[in-house]
């Protein structure tokens, strides 16, 4: 007993555990506090002392377990990055760019009933493309999907349903071309308007063969061989003159108008024949005369 003394810490030999020396019960027994504070009796012959008083503080909370394990975290995250870097496969037809948007049915025999739709963007050429998917709300835009596009893939943008539909009548897309570590042609930066035929959604027949999908999709081009798409927009003014243009086409032989005579410079007079009849007409310089 005289080899153990009140405060010395004590490891026992039998079974796990330890712990601080408190105090002695009878001849051959010590009483030790564990690490939760509770004092256990043990025969002395079974306790090894392994501290002194200085130690006696020394708890499981206070354990060094924690202290290699930083080492251990440093070297694991190096490699990756080194494994990221793939090679970019580039083809001669990709120098040109050529990008789409396609709509996929996630449930083709239902698209008159409740089937919903996928959007995906395709990036059919050589470049990076930093992009942003958008729809026109009101006289604003919506950002629906915006990102960065690696060469010659496609990636999945949304899935909506048929109440989405009335949001995408009118679309934009606009992107930006770049190739990472290596000289390239420089590429304008774009932006394309679309309006876009919800009707067809509701459709199945207008979902076709492409060569993107192994399922039937509709195929939207934003850039055909680095031309951007536009719309065709036909004004009213110009619709009326190609109409009234294709009305005097028309018109029957017994009412045109034919000229007669020839038209000299500074002539004061013309004649036509209108219906059988001559007409003087008196004109200013070279002006044509008005058929009709």
């Amino acid at each position: 007993m005289s080899n153990i003394k009140v405060g010395d810490k004590v490891r026992f030999l039998n079974t796990t555990g330890g712990g601080i020396v408190r105090g002695f019960k009878g001849k051959d027994q010590v009483l030790v506090e564990d690490e939760d504070g509770f004092d256990i009796p043990a025969l002395i012959r079974e306790c090894v002392v392994v501290g002194g008083e200085n130690e006696m503080q020394v708890h499981s909370s206070n354990r060094p377990k924690v202290q290699p394990q930083p080492q251990v975290q440093q070297s694991a995250p190096k490699p990756q990055p080194k494994q990221e870097e793939v090679k970019i496969e580039e083809t001669a037809e990709g120098e040109r760019m050529n990008i789409y948007l396609a709509y996929l049915p996630l449930e083709p025999t239902k698209v008159m009933q409740q089937s919903g739709y996928e959007a995906y963007f395709i990036n059919d050429s050589n470049y990076y493309l930093f992009f942003n998917y958008m729809n026109r709300h009101n006289n604003s835009w919506v950002s629906r999907y915006n990102g960065l596009i690696e060469p010659n893939t496609k990636i999945f943008l949304e899935e909506f349903g048929k109440e989405d539909l009335n949001d995408l009548e009118r679309i934009c897309v606009q992107l930006i071309a770049f190739k990472k570590d290596k000289p390239y042609s420089l590429k304008n930066s774009i932006s394309v308007e679309l309006h876009l035929d919800t009707v067809k959604f509701y459709k199945q027949h207008c979902f076709m063969e492409n060569d993107f999908f192994e399922e039937d999709a509709m195929v939207y081009p934003i850039v055909r061989n680095d031309v951007p798409e536009r719309e065709l927009l036909v004004s009213a003014a110009d619709l009326k003159e190609a109409m009234y243009q294709k009305v005097q086409e028309d018109r029957s032989p017994d009412y045109r108008e034919e000229e007669i005579g020839q038209r000299r410079i500074g002539s004061r007079f013309a004649y036509h024949r209108t219906a059988g009849q001559y007409k003087r007409i008196e004109q200013r310089g070279y002006a044509d005369l008005p058929v009709g």
